[in-house]
């Protein structure tokens, strides 16, 4: 995308590339062609770009929801095949989701406690149906003196798993069709982490070993499952940083994907994410000048969960020669940027920005940044017109070809 031509914006906007969109999905497909391929929609956001993405995935059986009410509105909008990732407490969402399933439509139901269990078995009792349910078995890698993962499920290995399966027998309106193993550690941690490189041999000695105990204890527990008798639809792995690893597994029959579509900052300190694309992020226009090689823009705070650190925080894209100032950091709604080498080129571009232009910028996480937006504005480089969508309006701008609506523009806010 070439950012020198695009008309800068006058307002805090997003953007998504069209031609790096298209790009990264090509190679999700090339590296997950031996499994079924599931949407991560807590890193998309937007319906459109679930419907575009699917329609360019030959592979596509289905999606990961994060939640029970975004889940009623997946399939609201056209989906059928749906596993929610989280285990869920928000019955009157779930009971909205059996008309659906009274049609045929799979929804499936994310379990590792009991309690989960007996939340799902009665409200099915009530309605009269029968809930497909999936067994969330924990990935991590405990250590003597380190957890190596991310501590969620309860279910750590097959005793735990044998628990669980005999509270279920007395359950008679859930039934067990599916089984997770998210190599969380694997999948979802960069290796070279800004600021701390000496971490990096150490992050990936841990991530090889765990491959190993990936294939070994999710492998054994999957194939005890079939000879219990349990018929698993779909045993589900990975994520975007184990693409690789997890389709060549035998024990997974699918993979989810989200974040490698729009290939957020965090990823780029992650070795298996090199030959995808930044397709995704946001601009800020220029507003202030408070200084000869200082400029201010309006907008910018929008920093990613999880652990605080500046691998979090977003990162200016183009042009190439600004910098945040780290006693300031991207700022609730303005931030002010050092210009570098004012009056002189940089990789071909004026280092020096006037107000009314623009800085261009990425987000760590994928996802979280269309809770900021109510649309993604659409670019090609070419002069190729983007497929029909549902719900686009083409714009007839400099390389802008369709927005397409976020959950927050739909007015959604899912939790």
């Amino acid at each position: 995308m070439d950012f020198a031509q695009i008309s800068p914006p006058t307002t805090p906007s997003a953007w998504l590339d069209m031609d790096a969109l298209d790009h990264n999905i090509a190679l999700v497909n090339q590296k997950t062609q031996a499994v079924n391929l599931r949407l991560a929609t807590k890193s998309i956001r937007s319906v459109a770009v679930l419907h575009y993405i699917k329609d360019h995935s030959p592979n596509f059986i289905g999606l990961m929801s994060y939640a029970a009410d975004e889940s009623v509105y997946l399939l609201e909008s056209g989906f059928d095949n749906i596993l929610c990732a989280y285990p869920t407490l928000d019955m009157i969402s779930v009971v909205k989701t059996f008309e659906h399933t009274k049609q045929g439509a799979t929804m499936i139901w994310m379990v590792d406690r009991p309690e989960h269990v007996d939340t799902l078995n009665q409200v099915a009792q009530e309605n009269d149906t029968v809930i497909d349910i999936c067994l969330d078995i924990n990935m991590s890698m405990p250590l003597p003196k380190l957890y190596f993962g991310t501590k969620r499920s309860a279910l750590m290995n097959k005793k735990d798993v044998k628990k669980l399966l005999k509270h279920i027998k007395k359950s008679a309106n859930v039934n067990v069709c599916a089984a997770m193993g998210y190599e969380a550690q694997i999948a979802g941690l960069s290796e070279h982490l800004p600021g701390k490189a000496l971490l990096t041999p150490a992050i990936k000695l841990l991530k090889k070993r765990s491959q190993k105990q990936v294939s070994q204890r999710r492998g054994s527990i999957v194939n005890w499952l079939k000879r219990q008798g349990y018929q698993l639809q779909l045993v589900n792995g990975g994520g975007s940083g184990s693409m690789d690893f997890t389709a060549s597994q035998p024990e997974v029959t699918e993979i989810t994907v989200g974040s490698a579509y729009y290939k957020p900052a965090y990823f780029d300190y992650m070795e298996s994410m090199k030959d995808f694309q930044p397709a995704a992020g946001f601009v800020l226009p220029v507003t202030r000048q408070p200084e000869k090689n200082v400029i201010t823009c309006h907008g910018g705070g929008f920093i990613a969960s999880g652990a605080i650190g500046s691998d979090k925080a977003p990162v200016i894209h183009y042009p190439s020669n600004l910098f945040i100032l780290n006693d300031e950091g991207f700022g609730e709604v303005q931030t002010p940027m050092v210009v570098a080498k004012v009056g002189k080129k940089v990789n071909g571009n004026e280092s020096g920005l006037k107000i009314g232009e623009a800085v261009w910028c990425r987000h760590a996480k994928a996802g979280e940044l269309c809770e900021h937006f109510n649309a993604l504005i659409c670019y090609r480089n070419s002069s190729k017109q983007a497929d029909n969508l549902n719900n686009e309006e083409a714009i007839a701008s400099e390389g802008i070809v369709q927005t397409m609506t976020t959950y927050r523009g739909e007015g959604k806010c899912f939790h």
